[in-house]
């Protein structure tokens, strides 16, 4: 859906030669004033110009005569007790000041135009990932000019992104506070209702189309609906469907509910097929927006506190008191905070949900290592001041001779998902340097399962990357604790996480299961230094020497 302008594009219209006569085809040309004059036939351009020049005078004369009366065609003229302002009417004025058109300078005097959403009043704007081919660019907001964004993060698995957009000039970016509008909830999504769509189609600025829910649960990526119905606990991505026109440029604007909430990112149509777009669900975007942000790992810095993606307000589902300290103004050291508290506010930020509370961190994390915050516990409001501290790594284990490779086991049976394999019997065991299932398995087309373990050879402490990849279901333990739950039948697709690592020899664990179709898997580790550079383009896999197990081969 993204759409490349060329910055030297040839003009819209070509200019005519005076005195050329051009033939008209048989229709009526007809100019609307106090008198409208019908034109037919063949005609000069000059006699084209002197009827032009006519009209523009009447029409003159004319707007003279009832400059004192209301231009009823104007929206100051359109009331609130007009039965012009529709509901739609209410919701695009609603949506209008909080949604942007995005402009990506690339290479070839190129332009790449898409479409974004302000979601905090930081200025922080919810798109796709793939009209972001660079890190930077413009941001054009209703008749304003435009103003300079950067990539703050990626998560490329699931085409989202989050920019933000620089203060307007004039303006001190701490105290800028910019219109935005609320993410909805997509699980409440109704079929048939009226939605609409927001965006930047062709790069012409910011457009309003309108349409209803089509359909609530499309397949990303999936064969017909008669080949799924034979599928048990399929994982593949849905996707909301709408019938509102949406072109290139459109990817990234929101698809908004008419209680002007931001319920799906639109992200694609379907070439050949009319009336039929597609968006990125909201919840998926809740669900993921931690995992893409991470701004504490980020920066180095944990508040121990994890909050439920999904309510309806910042509900703290769990308090990790290691290594964490609550510290009040009189400097006594208390842990107050308990699961169940409702964030309200962050050193005056407004707290809605767990989106506003990664998005504070986003913003207050770099340069501050205590948090004012204001909450609730049972009705009755408190206060309190978070101390933040270093963000957990993960552990490696004592320096050790090691082998290549890691050790493996395959098990046969038919699985939907992965199985408890300490409850089955290998039928081979060996080790391989290289996860290359189809290599590894060439005796068995389908229907088995497969465990791997050992160690992932880290070189320096820092902030990682993890990617795993597979077709079908797989996980990915560290520690024995589970990082990545890949598992279901689904397609090739990728899962990330971002991880802080010790140098040394981190313990892995991978689960793999295939039930029919391609056999993938493959696990990417890559550092991470910039969050805008994200990628799933030129991966390298995890191989050879990095895989490291004890003792002797089986």
């Amino acid at each position: 859906m993204q759409k490349s302008n060329n910055l030297l594009a040839s003009k819209l219209f070509s200019r005519c030669t005076a005195n050329v006569r051009i033939p008209l085809k048989v229709q009526q040309l007809v100019c609307y004033m106090p008198g409208a004059i019908q034109l037919e036939s063949t005609l000069s351009i000059r006699m084209l110009r002197s009827i032009a020049l006519f009209g523009s005078l009447a029409m003159a004369s004319y707007a003279h005569l009832v400059a004192m009366e209301p231009p009823v065609g104007s929206a100051a003229a359109a009331s609130e007790k007009s039965n012009r302002v529709t509901p739609l009417v209410e919701v695009i004025r609603k949506i209008e000041p909080a949604v942007v058109s995005l402009f990506t300078p690339t290479e070839a005097n190129q332009i790449v135009s898409g479409s974004g959403t302000i979601i905090h009043p930081s200025g922080y704007v919810l798109t796709n990932n793939h009209v972001l081919p660079k890190p930077n660019g413009f941001a054009i907001r209703a008749s304003d000019k435009p103003v300079r964004f950067e990539v703050v993060s990626r998560y490329p698995e699931s085409d989202i992104a989050i920019v933000r957009l620089n203060a307007p000039t004039g303006n001190q970016a701490a105290a800028y506070r910019w219109p935005f509008l609320p993410l909805g909830h997509s699980s409440e999504t109704l079929l048939g209702e009226s939605i609409v769509v927001a965006g930047n189609p062709g790069g012409r600025g910011m457009a309003f189309t309108s349409g209803i829910i089509s359909a609530k649960d499309v397949l990303e990526g999936g064969p017909n609906a008669m080949i799924m119905s034979n599928y048990t606990n399929d994982r593949r991505g849905r996707l909301l469907q709408f019938d509102a026109a949406s072109n290139k440029g459109n990817s990234g604007g929101p698809l908004v509910n008419m209680d002007a909430e931001v319920i799906g990112v639109v992200s694609a149509v379907i070439q050949g097929e009319q009336n039929i777009g597609l968006a990125v669900p909201v919840d998926r975007v809740r669900d993921l927006f931690q995992r893409m942000l991470e701004p504490e790992l980020a920066n180095n810095k944990t508040t121990g506190l994890e909050l439920d993606p999904f309510s309806k307000s910042a509900t703290i589902t769990r308090v990790i008191t290691e290594g964490v300290t609550d510290v009040k103004a009189t400097g006594e050291i208390q842990h107050d905070l308990e699961s169940g508290d409702t964030i309200l506010s962050v050193n005056d930020f407004q707290i809605r949900d767990a989106i506003d509370w990664y998005l504070v961190l986003e913003s207050l994390l770099a340069t501050s290592d205590q948090l004012r915050i204001s909450y609730s516990r049972n009705n009755v409001l408190r206060e309190t001041t978070l101390k933040t501290s270093s963000a957990p790594s993960q552990s490696v284990v004592s320096d050790r001779p090691t082998n290549k490779g890691l050790r493996y086991s395959i098990f046969e049976g038919s699985f939907s998902e992965l199985p408890d394999f300490a409850k089955l019997t290998p039928v081979r065991s060996a080790t391989t340097d290289i996860l290359d299932i189809g290599g590894l398995t060439s005796d068995r087309p389908e229907n088995f399962a497969m465990e791997f373990t050992g160690f992932l050879k880290v070189e320096t402490d820092g902030l990682y990357r993890v990617v795993l990849i597979s077709d079908d279901g797989s996980k990915l333990y560290l520690n024995d604790s589970l990082f990545i739950d890949h598992d279901g039948n689904h397609p090739a697709f990728p899962s990330g996480r971002m991880v802080r690592l010790q140098a040394g020899l981190l313990p892995i664990r991978i689960e793999y299961f295939q039930g029919n179709g391609a056999k993938t898997l493959h696990l990417v580790v890559e550092p991470c230094s910039d969050r805008r550079q994200i990628s799933l383009v030129e991966m390298k896999l995890v191989q050879g020497e990095r895989l490291r197990f004890d003792g002797e081969n089986p």
